[in-house]
């Protein structure tokens, strides 16, 4: 069974906990900015955690970009990612999918965390992928796609020029005619879920401005989807969003 997680950009399959868009390291951008900002990766390890005592998660599953730095990693991420994954290992067992961001992530962890190609991987009956790669074939005997990669937010602009942006929960309907060009079959899949990014310093493109990133929220119907904040309040349907109040 899914459910999320009231108040946080992290949902439950059974007593696996799933997130994606950790972008552990993004101060060092922030910092050539000329913004500093202290480290994150120990505040997001703890709010990790919090997570999986309220839920008591067996299973950590991160679909991609745990680290923010491309190409290559900053010291930083270097040195924090190991220290990371081993404090977390010791409560939950890990799998990653590699993102786009994540070249070069497998030097950075412990033995015991497994590793799915960017494509992603069937658990049960959902797809887990960051989106940024078209997936497996076997994304055909799933009925729902779980991603990463697009960062939904909305943005609401009022006349004086004010803006209000929430992180958002994608549920979108899947284009059949989209997964049959590409697999020749659009197979058992009746929903494709976007998460929000678990990180706060990540940003995000205001969902409908813009064409969705990756191969995956290509073939959902953006148009039609529905929109939730992160404590369930249901905001619209994409197509009806105007963006100014």
């Amino acid at each position: 069974m899914m459910k999320f997680i009231d108040s946080e950009a992290a949902l439950c399959i059974g007593k696996t906990l799933v997130i994606s868009d950790l972008h552990l390291g993004i101060e060092y951008d922030f910092y050539k900015s000329g913004i500093t900002l202290p480290s994150q990766t120990g505040k997001a390890a703890e709010k990790i955690m919090s997570i999986i005592d309220k839920t008591r998660c067996k299973k950590l599953i991160i679909l991609g970009d745990i680290k923010h730095k491309v190409p290559g990693s900053s010291f930083q991420e270097q040195k924090e990612i190991p220290h990371f994954f081993s404090y977390l290992s010791e409560t939950v067992k890990i799998e990653i999918v590699k993102g786009n961001h994540d070249a070069g992530i497998e030097k950075y962890l412990p033995g015991n965390v497994r590793m799915h190609a960017g494509s992603g991987f069937l658990y049960r009956e959902h797809y887990l992928c960051h989106g940024h790669a078209l997936p497996g074939k076997d994304v055909l005997e799933a009925r729902r796609i779980i991603t990463g990669h697009l960062h939904a937010v909305i943005e609401v602009k009022d006349r004086l020029g004010y803006r209000w942006t929430q992180k958002v929960w994608v549920r979108a309907k899947p284009l059949k005619a989209r997964l049959m060009k590409a697999f020749a079959s659009a197979g058992k899949i009746e929903e494709i879920i976007a998460m929000p990014a678990f990180s706060d310093f990540v940003g995000g493109k205001p969902i409908g401005e813009a064409e969705p990133m990756g191969p995956v929220m290509k073939m959902a119907s953006m148009r039609n989807a529905e929109l939730y904040l992160l404590d369930g309040t249901y905001i619209g349907v994409v197509g009806n969003l105007q963006g100014d109040a």
